[in-house]
């Protein structure tokens, strides 16, 4: 049996959603809730085997969200890692795990889910995984499917491919294939890749 703190050590239980912003209008002085309306333009649109990628999600207005996805990973038991953004263009909200994969034929029991925004401006730190191999054993990920989703707001207009607008995976990160090694938990291979939110 793992123990819950072979996933964890990256990232604290932090459940925190902030509400969108109102955005002025452009072109009269009425403050409405329109504004601009984001997008999300992955950095790897068909995401190939082995790769875990940030792809587009619903959109609201300025509100989107972004897809943590996995592709074609063999004995996938969990992952942790960070996201960066510049926290002066976006704004994020929180995390939503109801669709994600690590949730099919186990019980809320066998799964853990943990984030953590505020301990460091621009980053979100993220846990998600299963607890027991035993009990909720490793998934073969063949296609394309969500992880969990990050809800982000754009604070202000923001051009296609601008930096400002860009969110990544940053270090360390790993996934785990639910067996423990020396380091923990033993680590799968995989590919990261993000993308770029615009407001216009």
């Amino acid at each position: 049996m793992i123990r819950n703190g072979t996933m964890i050590r990256l990232a604290s239980a932090v459940l925190l959603a902030t509400a969108p912003l109102a955005l002025p209008a452009c072109g009269d002085n009425n403050t409405t809730s329109s504004g601009p309306v984001a997008a999300f333009k992955p950095d790897t649109a068909n995401p190939g085997a082995g790769t875990i990628a940030m792809l587009s999600g619903a959109v609201a207005g300025a509100s989107i969200d972004v897809r943590v996805t996995v592709t074609g990973v063999t004995g996938f038991f969990g992952a942790a890692f960070r996201v960066e953004y510049d926290a002066t263009a976006l704004q994020f909200n929180g995390v939503t795990d109801s669709s994600s994969f690590l949730r099919v034929g186990v019980t809320n029991d066998d799964v853990l889910f943990l984030e953590d925004h505020s301990s460091e401006p621009g980053v979100v730190k993220v846990t998600a995984t299963r607890l027991d191999p035993t009990v909720a054993p490793p998934i073969d990920v063949t296609t394309t499917a969500d992880l969990i989703d990050l809800n982000f707001t754009a604070r202000k207009a923001i051009a296609v491919d601008a930096t400002e607008g860009h969110i990544d995976f940053g270090d360390p990160k790993q996934v785990c294939n639910g067996s423990v090694g020396t380091q923990g938990c033993n680590p799968v291979t995989v590919t990261w890749s993000g993308g770029g939110v615009s407001a216009q």
